[in-house]
C-alpha cells in the first residue's frame, strides 16, 4: 500500500510542475520526450487525442486561481485561469476571453480575440500539444518542456520559441525566451520572483504580472496571446 501511495502522489507531483492543465488528456502514441524536432515531422493525423484514463485531479486544484494582468499587443490584459472550474475568463487584445478546458473531452473550447476558440488537446508530464482552431486560422502548437521549446504554427504563421525553465537551478531567478511567432520576433524575459512577463511580441511591447500562475501557463495557452 505504501508502495502504490507513493508512485501515485509522484505522479500528481510531476503532473503539476509541468503545467496548468495538470488532468488533461493521457499521451498520444507518437509525442514522447524526442520533441519537437520529430513533431515537426509527424503529420497530422499520426496524434490521437482521447480522453485520460485516470482519475481526475479536480479535488487537487483547490485555490488554483491566477492571473495575467498588465499590456501587451497595444491592449490591456486581464485575464483570470480558474484551475477549479478550469475556465480562463476575462479580456484582452481588445477582446472578452470566456474559454473553457474540459480534461474529459480533452477539449479547449469558447471564444477569444473574436474569434471562435475550438480546440483539442493532449498532454503528458514533459509536452503538450493543442490542435484545431483560433483567431479565426488554424492552430497546432506542441511545447516541450525537457528540450525547451514551442513550436507549430498559428495566426497563418509559423511559431518557434525556445526557452529555459532552469527548474534545476535554485539561483536563477530569469527565463529568456527567443523565437518568432504571429510574423513577428518574440524576445521576453520572465521574473521568476515577481512573476513579471517583459520584452516584445507581435510588434508590440509587452508588460505583464503572473500571479498564482506561471510561464507554464502563458506557454500552454499561447494562442490568447497572440492578438488577432
Amino acid at each position: 500500500m505504501k508502495s502504490w501511495y507513493n508512485i501515485s502522489m509522484n505522479l500528481l507531483f510531476a503532473a503539476f510542475l509541468s503545467a496548468g492543465l495538470s488532468h488533461a488528456a493521457s499521451s498520444p502514441e507518437n509525442i514522447s520526450a524526442g520533441g519537437a524536432r520529430s513533431f515537426q515531422t509527424q503529420p497530422a493525423s499520426a496524434f490521437k487525442f482521447q480522453p485520460a484514463g485516470l482519475p481526475s485531479l479536480s479535488a487537487f486544484a483547490q485555490n488554483r486561481v491566477g492571473t495575467i494582468k498588465g499590456g501587451m499587443n497595444h491592449s490591456p490584459v486581464d485575464i483570470t485561469i480558474d484551475k477549479r472550474a478550469w475556465t480562463i475568463k476575462g479580456g484582452m487584445n481588445h477582446s472578452p476571453v470566456d474559454v473553457a478546458i474540459d480534461h474529459e473531452k480533452a477539449r479547449i473550447t469558447g471564444g477569444a480575440n473574436h474569434s471562435p476558440v475550438d480546440l483539442a488537446f493532449a498532454w503528458t508530464p514533459e509536452s503538450m500539444l493543442v490542435e484545431g482552431g483560433a483567431n479565426r486560422s488554424p492552430v497546432k502548437l506542441y511545447v516541450n518542456w525537457k528540450d525547451g521549446i514551442l513550436t507549430g504554427h498559428a495566426n497563418h504563421s509559423p511559431v518557434k520559441v525556445e526557452f529555459d525553465m532552469k527548474a534545476g537551478d535554485a539561483d536563477a531567478k530569469t527565463v529568456e525566451l527567443k523565437g518568432y511567432a504571429n510574423h513577428a520576433p518574440v524576445v521576453l524575459s520572465f521574473d521568476k520572483v515577481s512573476g513579471r512577463l517583459t520584452g516584445g511580441m507581435n510588434h508590440a511591447p509587452v508588460d505583464v504580472t503572473i500571479v498564482n500562475a506561471d510561464l507554464y501557463d502563458f506557454l500552454q495557452y499561447f494562442f490568447l496571446f497572440l492578438g488577432e
